[in-house]
C-alpha cells in the first residue's frame, strides 16, 4: 500500500519573527504546529520591518526551522504613518506573488496583513488549485472605521466588498474567539459551520516558568508590540499615582509608539517606570519575562479590538504569572474563564490600582492564578494540540 502524499501548506504572512506582531506570531506558531504534524510547510513573508539584524543572521535563524521560509522584498519604511503602512501592504502583496510558479501549495493560509492577504492567496488558489483557509486576528475593515482611519464612502464600499469576498471565498475561516465568529457570521451572512475557532498555540519550550529570587520591588510588566491597540496612557497614569509604592512598571518591546512613550516618561519624570526596547533572543525570553510578578494587557476600549484575543495573553499564562487584563470583551472573559488573572474595565485607573494592590498583597492568589493559566495552556494550547486541530481541518478539504 502506497503512503498517502504529504500535503503542501503555504502560509502567506507579511509579519513573521523576528518582527513582533500578534499575527506574525500566530503564523509562526501555525507553521511549527503543521510541520510537527508531518506536513510540508512553506512561509512567504517579508524581511523584518523593525529590526537591526543582518540578512545573514536572519537566514541563519530561518535555516534552523523544520519548514521553508521565503523572504520577499518590501520598501524599507517604518510603520510611522498610514501612508507608509499602505505602501508596505501593497509592496508585500505584489512581492508575495513572485514565487507563485515555484512554490507548491495544496492549502493556503491567508494570514497577514489581515484582510488584504486574501488577494495573493486568491491568485495562488487559481494557479495552484489550492484551497484557502483565512486566518482572522483583528477584524478589518471594522477596526479602520472605529478608529476613523477610513472615512471615504467610496473606500469603505471597496473594503466592505473585499471583506465579504475574503469570508466567502475561503473554505474555512479561523477567528480567535466565539465573539468574533458570531460577528463575522451575522454581518457577512457566513455559514457558522465554515467558521472554526482555533487559537494561536503556545511554544511551551520557549515560554515556561522560571523561579525568581526575592526582589525589593513588585514588578508589573507589559511585553509586546508598542502600538496603538494598547492603552499605555493608562499605565503612565497608574505609575504616577503609585510612585511612592514599592512597585516597578516595565513596558518592554518595540513599535510605532516607542519614541512617544520615551518622551512621555521623561516629561513625567517617572522613576518607577522603565521602557525596555532591547531585542531578546528567543532562548532567553522566559528569563526576561519571569522578572514580572504580574503581567498587564491594557487594551483600549475599541469594541472590535476586544472581540479578538492577543497572543501575549496565552504566552503570559505559560509563564505561570497572573494577568491583569483591561478589556470590555473577549479577552476579559477568557481571563475569567481560565481563572488566570483579574479582568478590569478599560481606561479605569482606580480599578487597575485596586487589582495591582490585591495581587501585591496576596502572594498565594498570585501563585494560584499563575498556575491556573499554565495548566490551561498545557492542557489545551500546546503546538501538538493545535497542530492536531489544524491537520484535522486540512483533512476535511476536498
Amino acid at each position: 500500500m502506497s503512503k498517502e502524499k504529504k500535503k503542501n501548506v503555504l502560509i502567506i504572512s507579511q509579519y513573521f519573527p523576528p518582527d513582533t506582531s500578534g499575527g506574525g506570531t500566530r503564523s509562526y506558531n501555525y507553521a511549527r504546529c503543521l510541520s510537527e504534524q508531518d506536513l510540508n510547510v512553506t512561509v512567504i513573508t517579508a524581511y523584518p520591518h523593525l529590526h537591526g539584524k543582518t540578512k545573514k543572521k536572519i537566514f541563519e535563524n530561518d535555516a534552523k526551522e523544520k519548514f521553508s521560509i521565503i523572504r520577499v522584498w518590501i520598501p524599507p519604511l517604518l510603520h510611522s504613518s498610514i501612508k507608509n503602512r499602505i505602501i508596505l501592504h501593497i509592496g508585500f502583496i505584489l512581492s508575495s506573488l513572485k514565487p507563485i510558479f515555484s512554490v507548491k501549495a495544496d492549502v493556503v493560509f491567508a494570514s497577514e496583513p489581515n484582510l488584504f492577504s486574501i488577494i495573493p492567496s486568491y491568485f495562488y488558489s487559481k494557479i495552484k488549485g489550492a484551497k484557502i483557509i483565512r486566518v482572522v486576528d483583528d477584524l478589518w475593515p471594522e477596526v479602520f472605521y472605529e478608529r476613523k482611519i477610513v472615512k471615504s464612502k467610496i473606500l469603505k464600499k471597496i473594503l466592505n466588498k473585499l471583506a465579504r469576498f475574503s469570508y466567502n471565498f475561503p473554505e474555512y475561516i479561523l477567528p480567535l474567539t466565539k465573539e468574533a465568529k458570531i460577528h463575522i457570521s451575522k454581518l457577512y451572512n457566513i455559514d457558522m459551520k465554515k467558521i472554526i475557532v482555533i487559537t494561536h498555540g503556545v511554544d511551551i519550550d520557549k515560554f515556561y516558568p522560571i523561579e525568581q529570587k526575592d526582589k525589593k520591588e513588585f514588578v508589573i510588566m507589559y511585553s509586546g508590540a508598542l502600538v496603538e491597540s494598547y492603552d499605555f496612557e493608562l499605565i503612565f497614569k497608574v505609575a504616577e499615582k503609585m510612585k511612592n509604592e514599592k512597585i516597578k512598571f516595565v513596558i518592554r518591546g518595540k513599535g510605532t509608539l516607542t519614541e512617544f512613550l520615551k518622551i512621555k516618561k521623561n516629561k513625567l519624570k517617572l522613576t518607577n517606570l522603565i521602557i525596555n526596547e532591547k531585542f531578546v533572543e528567543s532562548d532567553k525570553i522566559s528569563h526576561i519575562l519571569s522578572e514580572a510578578d504580574v503581567f498587564i494587557v491594557p487594551l483600549k476600549k475599541d469594541y472590535f479590538l476586544n472581540l479578538s484575543l492577543p497572543t501575549k495573553i496565552l504566552e503570559f499564562q505559560a509563564l505561570a504569572k497572573p494577568i491583569i487584563c483591561c478589556s470590555n470583551g473577549a479577552p476579559a472573559r477568557y481571563i475569567e474563564k481560565t481563572n488566570s488573572g483579574i479582568a478590569v474595565t478599560c481606561n479605569n485607573p482606580s480599578d487597575l490600582i485596586q487589582a495591582i494592590k490585591k495581587l501585591k498583597n496576596d502572594k498565594e492568589l498570585c501563585s494560584k492564578l499563575g498556575k491556573n493559566g499554565n495548566k490551561f495552556v498545557h492542557e489545551n494550547l500546546t503546538f501538538e494540540q493545535i497542530g492536531i486541530q489544524l491537520k484535522d481541518l486540512i483533512s476535511r478539504l476536498n
